[in-house]
């Protein structure tokens, strides 16, 4: 806890404050054991209006990419913090620590909205290319071209613009000048679309009964749980 403040104090990230009412932290394990810093923020997300944009949908992709030959996925991190609080709101996200009370300057992880707000802006940033040569969702850039020679000239624009908007990426999580990717949770490649075999092996290992018996049981231990 104490890196973590540390850390984002000495980014602007958050600030000292104090006020009357304030939320919870906790922390939550992450798969390769690390903790990822969380605020109990459900009493504020359930006053905040929702954002009712609609996120890109995969026909829509697959209706741009038609008769594309090359592929390359771009993946973006240090996502929200990009993301200025309206100064007027900054109050509301005031957390309570052993340490400190403290406000956050800029989007935190995990309120309403947060992934609306960071489409908006991705799209305002790559707008000049958007439905062209390049498709977004969230963090995730795919860009799609006929020939080899034009599809290095978009992806040197969109290198050039996330540059100029200090954008960084993951590059352990890019693939550039291939046939097929990872979108969507989606084998996605240049003439088709596939499952990616890892998100539906519940479903392709599916129990099937072969009698009475077993279905009984299984019903049983549902209605139990």
């Amino acid at each position: 806890m104490k890196n973590y403040l540390i850390e984002h104090l000495n980014k602007n990230f958050i600030s000292f404050s104090s006020i009357s009412y304030t939320s919870l932290i906790l922390f939550i394990k992450k798969k390769d054991d690390s903790l990822r810093f969380c605020i109990n923020y459900r009493k504020l997300n359930a006053l905040i209006k929702r954002n009712r944009y609609f996120l890109l949908l995969i026909n829509e992709t697959l209706a741009r990419i038609q008769d594309s030959k090359y592929l390359t996925r771009l993946n973006i991190i240090v996502i929200f913090n990009k993301l200025h609080m309206h100064s007027e709101s900054e109050d509301l996200t005031i957390f309570i620590t052993f340490f400190d009370f403290y406000k956050y300057h800029v989007m935190f992880f995990k309120l309403i909205n947060d992934l609306t707000f960071y489409q908006h802006y991705m799209n305002d940033v790559l707008f000049d290319y958007l439905h062209q040569f390049c498709q977004i969702y969230l963090n995730d850039i795919i860009i799609y071209s006929k020939t080899l020679k034009k599809h290095k000239w978009h992806v040197w624009l969109i290198l050039y613009r996330l540059q100029e908007t200090d954008l960084q990426m993951n590059i352990n999580k890019c693939k550039f000048h291939v046939q097929k990717i990872f979108f969507l949770k989606l084998l996605l490649f240049i003439e088709e679309l596939k499952m990616n075999l890892r998100k539906v092996q519940a479903v392709v290992k599916w129990f099937t009964f072969t009698n009475l018996t077993q279905m009984q049981f299984f019903i049983n231990f549902c209605n139990f749980y």
